[in-house]
C-alpha cells in the first residue's frame, strides 16, 4: 500500500512537471527585440508626449514674447453716419398761425489716428525676456533627454537581466530533465525492490528542488520581460 501511495504521488507531480516543461519551452522560444528597437519604443511613452506638449507651449510663448513690441503702438478710429433733424417755427404776427418747419440732412463723421507709448523698462528688458523663454525651451529639451537616458539605462539593465535568466533557464531545464530521468529509474527500481522508500524519496526531493529552482527563474524572467514591455511599449510575451 505504501508503494502504491508513493507511486501515485510521483505520477501526480508528473502532471505538474509536464506543464512546467511546456511553459519553459515557450519562454525559451522567445526572441528578444534588439536594444535599439526597445530604445525607440520608449520614445512612444506618455512622458515624451508630455515634454513635447510643454515644449510646444513654450515655443508659442516665445513667439508671443517676440511680438510684444507691437504693444508700443496703438491705432484708433471712429466712424459715424446719421441724419440730423432740425425743427423750427416762424411767427408772422398775431393774425397768422405759427408755421412749423422740419429739415434734415445726412451727415458722416470719422476720425482716425495712432499713438506710440514705449515703456523703457520693457524696452530694455525685452532681450532678457526672450532669452529666458529660449532657456525654458532648452531646459524642457534637456529634461526630456535626461528622462530618455534614464529609461535607456533601465531598459539595458532589464534586458541583460532577461538574457541572463534565459541562459540560466536552459541549464535549469536540463537539470529538471535529468532529475525526471533519475526519478523514473528510481521508481522502477523501487517497484522491483532494488531500492528503499527512502532512496525513492531522496530522488523525488532532487526533482522537486530542481523544479522549484526552475520556477524561480521563470518568475524572474517574466518580471524582466514585463518590465521591458512597460518601459519600451513593445509587446514581447505571447500572453
Amino acid at each position: 500500500m505504501k508503494k502504491i501511495l508513493l507511486i501515485l504521488i510521483c505520477l501526480t507531480f508528473s502532471l505538474y512537471t509536464l506543464k512546467a516543461q511546456n511553459d519553459v519551452k515557450e519562454l525559451l522560444e522567445l526572441k528578444l527585440p534588439p536594444l535599439d528597437t526597445l530604445f525607440k519604443g520608449a520614445m512612444k511613452s506618455s512622458m515624451v508626449q508630455f515634454y513635447n506638449y510643454r515644449m510646444e507651449g513654450q515655443e508659442l510663448a516665445l513667439k508671443t514674447e517676440k511680438r510684444k513690441w507691437l504693444d508700443y503702438f496703438s491705432v484708433f478710429g471712429t466712424y459715424q453716419y446719421g441724419i440730423m433733424g432740425v425743427n423750427s417755427f416762424t411767427n408772422l404776427g398775431t393774425e397768422y398761425p405759427l408755421i412749423y418747419q422740419t429739415s434734415g440732412a445726412s451727415q458722416l463723421w470719422y476720425n482716425a489716428g495712432a499713438s506710440i507709448s514705449i515703456p523703457l523698462d520693457r524696452l530694455f528688458d525685452r532681450r532678457n525676456r526672450i532669452k529666458t523663454q529660449q532657456l525654458k525651451i532648452k531646459e524642457t529639451l534637456m529634461e526630456r533627454e535626461m528622462w530618455y537616458d534614464e529609461q535607456r539605462q533601465k531598459i539595458s539593465e532589464m534586458y541583460y537581466r532577461a538574457l541572463e535568466a534565459l541562459n540560466t533557464l536552459k541549464y535549469a531545464k536540463e537539470q529538471c530533465v535529468m532529475s525526471d530521468a533519475h526519478l523514473n529509474f528510481a521508481q522502477r527500481d523501487y517497484v522491483m525492490g532494488k531500492i528503499t522508500a527512502q532512496d525513492l524519496s531522496a530522488a523525488k526531493g532532487v526533482q522537486v528542488q530542481s523544479y522549484i529552482q526552475m520556477e524561480k527563474l521563470m518568475t524572474e524572467l517574466n518580471k524582466s520581460l514585463i518590465g521591458l514591455e512597460i518601459l519600451s511599449k513593445i509587446k514581447i510575451l505571447n500572453k
